[in-house]
């Protein structure tokens, strides 16, 4: 059943055009082409947790030159003539996630579905921040970048219960990802689940 998202009130504030420039540039570097700066976060976000198993420097950099490729290709895709209910949404997301994965197969690198939707997710929610784009008519399907810190939030003002396998090892799709999705949805209702990610996602006590 297709849900009806609300129009959910966001503020807007006027910012000095100069100091905002300024914290994009220190969190995102040279962010002269928007998707290959927030793809090359994105991989940081998440690059830690692969095991490359010695792979030479050299295919790393390709195989992430081919991942952007496809996310410059797929994220076009997102609009409302493409995407019209969250189940559309979910389709776009594992087929590119599977696309993701299979090049990263070839070279004999094992990259589960949990690391895949983090690159996946954090490339389009900071294409969202460096407002490259403003997603209108579909951000209301986006997933949450599933980690730890979502763990903790979600279990603790949501009731949704911590996976006990870590996000990055998560390599079931439908049974694993796609029903923490669902979990979220259900508990948010008509409020947009990546727009509540902003809202709650804190800096980690050290």
């Amino acid at each position: 059943m297709k849900k009806t998202m609300v129009n959910e009130k966001i503020e807007k504030l006027l910012v000095d055009q100069d100091i905002l420039q300024f914290l994009r540039g220190v969190y995102f570097g040279n962010f002269a082409d928007p998707l290959l700066a927030a793809s090359s976060r994105a991989y940081r976000d998440m690059n830690r947790t692969i095991r490359f198993h010695g792979v030479a420097d050299e295919v790393r950099w390709n195989l992430r030159n081919q991942v952007n490729q496809v996310l410059r290709e797929q994220v076009a895709w997102l609009t409302p003539q493409n995407i019209k209910s969250a189940r559309d949404f979910d389709s776009w997301h594992q087929e590119i996630c599977s696309q993701i994965k299979r090049i990263y197969a070839a070279q004999g690198i094992a990259l589960t579905y949990g690391q895949a939707q983090k690159w996946v997710n954090m490339t389009i929610k900071y294409l969202y921040m460096l407002e490259a784009n403003d997603f209108a008519g579909v951000f209301q399907y986006f997933h949450v970048p599933l980690d730890n810190y979502i763990f903790d939030i979600a279990q603790d003002a949501l009731g949704i219960a911590r996976p006990k396998q870590a996000w990055s090892r998560w390599d079931n799709y439908q049974d694993q990802y796609l029903q923490y999705q669902y979990l979220l949805r259900a508990k948010l209702g008509s409020q947009a689940p990546l727009r509540w990610e902003f809202r709650n996602w804190r800096t980690p006590e050290k």
